[in-house]
């Protein structure tokens, strides 16, 4: 039996013909509007650029093209006194996360995917989460 399932107050067990409509009408998306059409763009990254790690800012990526990548991983510094840290106070820290998340946009393709890994700080460990 295919049993259709809605957005419910807490999860739903079952994802098969799953209708979200009352989860997009929500306040969270009403300055939202999905596009009529959406061009996709893929650029071609050389071959001389294909399977590389890059161990580097994520702030300048000149070398990769714009609107290439469909998966990227990245873990911004955590600015929490390591060896590579600069110390930089919470202003600085938020326009360095802003000028990385404005650059690895730009080289992402349409629908491509950023997994960010974060430093989470609590009171009395640190621990790390990927979202």
């Amino acid at each position: 039996m295919n049993r259709k399932t809605k957005t419910t107050s807490f999860g739903s067990v079952v994802r098969e013909s799953h209708n979200s409509d009352e989860f997009y009408s929500s306040n969270l998306f009403e300055d939202f509007k999905i596009p009529d059409k959406i061009d996709f763009k893929e650029n071609k990254i050389p071959n001389s650029g294909l399977n590389k790690l890059y161990a580097k800012s994520s702030e300048v990526m000149d070398e990769i093209p714009d609107n290439s990548i469909h998966l990227m991983i990245i873990s911004p510094p955590y600015n929490v006194g390591k060896e590579y840290d600069n110390d930089l106070t919470l202003k600085e820290y938020e326009e360095l996360l802003t000028s990385v998340f404005s650059e690895t946009y730009k080289k992402l393709v349409n629908g491509g995917e950023l997994v960010l890994i974060l430093q989470i700080l609590e009171e009395n460990h640190m621990s790390h989460s990927i979202l």
